[in-house]
């Protein structure tokens, strides 16, 4: 009887190690910096789920594809995640259209869809 209290404790200690073990290398791996790399890569994705969403709505008119990032993150003259370009190259109001957008253009990206982008 002592021999089968035994080997079922052995058992039971056994156990308890391989949950711990387990519980510790998922905590491990679910709580691991992410390499620059790998989380740069994540934030582009999700930046460029937000700017096609905005496109979806209706809020962001960009000339170029893939879409500027500048206009998104509010460092031009669109607050709320919105760009104008397109229209802005419909008014030939050159001077509101962001920079990125221009060094696009520049680069043969243009998608104006309202507007013309003529070699600049």
């Amino acid at each position: 009887m002592k021999f089968v209290r035994n080997k079922f404790l052995i058992v039971f200690i056994l156990i308890i190690f391989v949950a711990v073990g387990a519980a510790t290398v998922f905590y491990i791996a679910k709580n691991r910096e992410d390499s620059f790399e790998e989380s740069r890569e994540k934030n582009l994705s999700q930046l460029y789920f937000n700017i096609e969403k905005a496109e979806r709505e209706g809020k962001y008119h960009c000339c170029i594809k893939p879409a500027c990032t500048m206009c998104y993150l509010g460092n031009w003259l669109w607050d709320d995640g919105i760009c104008r370009c397109d229209e802005m190259i419909a008014k030939g109001e050159w001077d509101k259209v962001c920079p990125q957008c221009i060094k696009g253009i520049k680069e043969g990206k243009c998608k104006s869809e309202i507007g013309t982008c003529p070699v600049l």
